[in-house]
């Protein structure tokens, strides 16, 4: 595919692109500039017959050029379904009519043979796992030691590789496997100009495996630009980015999409906030698929996506004993300063709001506390649930803390006959394999009792019940059964569903520390509206410290009414930060 004009779009100084060949559509008036048409159809798997109930019903929806389009909705599936349709990975019937079928812009007379949308059309999804896609568990604690080996992948050789000098690529030439091909000197003004909009010209050199999960994000957008995709579409795009760096993304996808350099789709949760340059929603809920102007979407489905009050007001918990204490605690890889003189205290009954930009420190952070990263240990102060680091053992300290996180979902396994219940049920001991005839574990420390082994049945009973499907679907009668759901295989579950689990099995020990990091992403509404009210309805108690991470302050089910504390990471500097 030739050079067009990302490029084109991105104007500074210095920089004039042309493109190397003009923009044609059919020539037929009702498809003359026609991205995306599907005139009326039903969406089926494939492999599904037509007299079974489809995943969507009489979708009509036609993307003309010009227009800037959102795909707004469930987490859990079905925006991404529908995101999946123009991949090619669904089956429409009837299918798009002929002369233009689904891409009618694809398939121009002028621009000689129609254009495989393969070739054409690129997605970055920000809601799905990413490695270890069979039943493997890869430790991704790894990264906290690996970024001390000089040998390590950079961001530049794992993700753009074509953007490095020859002198200094890798010596990875051999019959089979040829160098990537170097950008020209107008590419490389654009991926200069790209990396350093978005933050990233003083990472390409570090290694990959240290970059926070938004600068990741961030890197996986620009790699995705520069494949130069007819269409490209992205999937919770603000997704775990900092308030910082989302009008810079938002402003250059703008550009791009007003030269068609790419087109862009955005697919949103019903919970993110629309960006204005976007002129159509389609709506996607319960099977259906709306379409039109963004204000007259938004507004005939005004009832779906309003912020949820955060509930009756509660009591602040009691404060307890120090589960946290940190004093002149830092990180450092050489002459690398990732944390700095934190001094930091975690109570029973306390609720924190960690919060700071991309990088600042927030997952190595969290490392400590988790007892995962090796620096852990050798801190002068840095007492994890009234012993110092280095006294208590590795498996029992992860017994008592309950995480979720980006890494642990794109880490945890995904076995073929792993049901939610032994998924849950790997929390209480904190590890990710199931143990135990009942699938609840054996205990860390001591082998479990009967007393223990049915307190941890019953636990496990009672939180799939109070998180499972009726406590997030429309209707409570309808949804699938705690006893149904707790045998499904969790494989099979779809991403919403997937991480609804682990936040199950994070709280299902009640353990002294509750990690929350991105906990809502990929969920639809219901499930996040199910899960605050458990959250602040004694789903976790008085003996219990929780820390939520996350760049959004309505993410917080906590307010400062109730109590809620904010500790705040800027450049590896950390302080409680004071509510005003």
């Amino acid at each position: 595919m030739s050079l067009r004009a990302p490029y084109k779009a991105l104007r500074h100084p210095g920089l004039v692109f042309r493109p190397s060949r003009r923009f044609s559509v059919l020539r037929r008036d009702d498809l003359q500039n026609t991205v995306i048409h599907i005139p009326k159809a039903d969406i089926y798997r494939f492999g599904d017959p037509n007299f079974v109930r489809p995943l969507f019903r009489d979708v009509e929806w036609t993307v003309k050029e010009g227009e800037a389009w959102a795909i707004v909705g469930s987490g859990s599936g079905e925006k991404t379904s529908l995101l999946q349709v123009l991949l090619g990975h669904l089956r429409i019937s009837p299918s798009p009519p002929p002369p233009g079928g689904l891409f009618p812009f694809l398939n121009s007379p002028s621009s000689g043979s129609p254009r495989d949308p393969l070739e054409c059309i690129s997605i970055v999804s920000f809601g799905n796992r990413r490695r270890a896609a069979g039943g493997a568990f890869y430790d991704y604690t790894a990264r906290y030691g690996a970024v001390r080996e000089e040998d390590r992948l950079t961001l530049r050789q794992s993700m753009f590789p074509e953007s490095q000098p020859p002198e200094f690529g890798l010596n990875t030439n051999t019959p089979e496997n040829s160098p990537p091909p170097r950008l020209s000197e107008q590419e490389m003004q654009v991926f200069n100009y790209l990396v350093d909009k978005m933050g990233l010209a003083a990472l390409l050199d570090l290694p990959l495996i240290a970059l926070s999960n938004g600068q990741t994000r961030r890197a996986r957008v620009i790699k995705a630009i520069l494949s130069r995709p007819e269409l490209l579409l992205l999937d919770e795009p603000l997704t775990g980015l900092d308030l910082q760096n989302r009008p810079t993304l938002l402003e250059i996808l703008r550009s791009l999409h007003s030269a068609r350099s790419p087109r862009v789709i955005l697919g949103l949760r019903t919970q993110d906030p629309v960006p204005e340059w976007i002129t159509h929603v389609a709506f996607v809920k319960d099977g259906k698929v709306i379409t039109g102007p963004k204000e007259e979407v938004l507004s005939a489905t005004e009832h779906f996506h309003k912020p949820q009050p955060a509930g009756a007001k509660i009591s602040p918990t009691p404060v307890g004993e120090l589960v946290v204490e940190m004093k002149g605690v830092g990180v450092k890889y050489g002459n690398r300063t990732v944390l700095n003189n934190i001094n930091w205290e975690i109570r029973q009954g306390e609720r924190w709001h960690l919060q700071g930009t991309n990088g600042s420190g927030k997952t190595t952070l969290l490392s400590l506390l988790t007892g995962d990263h090796p620096q852990s240990y050798t801190q002068p102060h840095l007492h994890l649930h009234g012993l110092p680091r280095h006294r208590i053992p590795t498996p029992h300290l992860h017994s008592l803390v309950g995480l979720v996180s980006p890494e642990l979902f794109d880490a945890f396994p995904r076995r073929a006959g792993m049901s939610v219940w032994e998924a849950v049920g790997t929390g209480f001991d904190g590890g990710f394999v199931p143990l135990g005839t009942h699938g609840v574990g054996t205990g860390i420390m001591a082998p479990l009792d009967e007393a223990g082994i049915q307190w941890r049945v019953r636990r496990c009973q009672a939180v799939i019940d109070a998180l499972g499907p009726r406590s997030w679907s429309n209707d409570t009668r309808a949804g699938e059964s705690a006893e149904a759901f707790a045998k499904r295989a969790f494989v099979d579950l779809s991403v919403g569903e997937q991480r609804m689990v682990l936040l199950m099995r994070a709280l299902v020990g009640r353990p002294p520390l509750v990690l929350l990091d991105e906990v809502w992403s990929g969920m639809d509404e219901g499930m996040v509206r199910a899960a605050r009210r458990y959250l602040r309805e004694g789903g976790v108690g008085d003996e219990q410290g929780v820390v939520v991470i996350t760049h959004w302050e309505d993410e917080v089910p906590w307010t400062e009414e109730d109590g809620v504390k904010r500790f705040r990471l800027d450049g590896g500097e950390g302080r409680v930060q004071t509510l005003d």
